[in-house]
């Protein structure tokens, strides 16, 4: 698809998603929205999109962690399945059998339930396998692991390591990664994961690559820590510096969109999803459940840091004018 393709279908799609997650929907999480159709390849259906987001209203509470800014981003997540309904029912399943773990009922313990085996029969051992691996986590980084984490224990935990070797391995690439330069945090923390996907053991080479990728990228880009995920990604799926300028020309074309003029790091974000989503459409070693968690725990993360931020920001404001 060329630039000016993939702009137009940004601004399109995001008009008709913004038109049906209603207004009180931050902004950010519009764009994740779209750009999870858009770098898919997924035509949006508002059809699909509505019965989704009602078949979740219809199985969940006021209160369930499913409400509120981010039920549009999951009837997304949804709407591809042939039966929203069963897809809901499904979900909810899942989650149950996560807490049943231990997992909190938070909307990281959903989002750990759709990177899930869709065989139940699977349930049990994926919970089993996501809570060993988080737990591991855990005793690596107390003050950083917390339900956020869930979803790459779940996609990290399918692959049935040893749970304390893959967690030694993810802190040994977060003290690595923060000595070259990348900032402590959560988004560091998330990165340090992603670097053992394709394998547990510690490998500089791979310290390297994310450091060149990100020099690559500063300068000429809207970088910051929400990338750092991504930037796992390419680095483990081999992206190479063409690959990389070929993000880096997207997002600029991106920026040139009303939509990102303030937003530059979501035009990055998108152009990072629509490269990554080629590369893992063709690798032979990735497959399409891959490609597809892939995008859901990427554009997941992205919508439930845009919702903190704009409650921050929010709670700041309404601070500022009562003071």
């Amino acid at each position: 698809m060329r630039t000016e393709m993939i702009l137009q279908e940004v601004e399109t799609t995001y008009e008709k998603v913004k038109s049906l997650a209603g207004w009180s929907v931050d902004k950010n999480v519009v764009l994740t929205i779209t750009s999870y159709y858009v770098t898919a390849g997924r035509e949006f259906d508002a059809f699909t999109f509505n019965r989704a987001m009602d078949e979740l209203k219809s199985r969940t509470g006021w209160f369930s962690p499913l409400r509120g800014n981010l039920l549009p981003m999951m009837a997304a997540f949804l709407s591809h399945f042939d039966s929203t309904e069963k897809a809901a029912e499904r979900l909810l399943e899942k989650q149950k059998v996560l807490r049943n773990q231990g997992f909190k009922n938070t909307i990281h313990s959903y989002l750990a339930a759709l990177l899930m085996s869709d065989d139940p029969a699977d349930d049990e051992t994926d919970a089993r396998r996501a809570k060993a691996l988080f737990d591991a986590m855990k005793k690596q980084h107390f003050l950083l692991t917390s339900d956020d984490d869930y979803a790459y224990a779940m996609l990290l935990g399918r692959k049935a390591e040893n749970p304390v070797e893959h967690a030694q391995s993810m802190r040994t690439y977060y003290d690595a990664l923060r000595k070259i330069g990348f900032r402590s945090g959560n988004e560091l923390q998330w990165l340090s994961q992603v670097m053992t996907y394709m394998n547990i053991e510690f490998s500089p080479g791979q310290v390297e690559r994310a450091e060149e990728i990100i020099n690559l990228l500063k300068g000429r880009t809207k970088v910051k820590p929400v990338h750092y995920p991504m930037i796992g990604f390419l680095t483990v799926f081999q992206l190479d510096d063409e690959g990389i300028m070929q993000i880096i020309n997207l997002a600029k074309q991106l920026e040139q969109s009303k939509l990102f003029r303030w937003n530059r790091e979501m035009a990055l974000s998108i152009a990072i999803g629509y490269v990554m989503h080629q590369l893992t459409e063709s690798a032979d070693q990735v497959s399409v459940s891959l490609a597809t968690s892939v995008e859901i725990i990427l554009r997941a993360q992205q919508a439930v840091m845009a919702v903190t931020v704009g409650a921050v920001a929010a709670s700041s404001a309404a601070s500022s004018s009562q003071s």
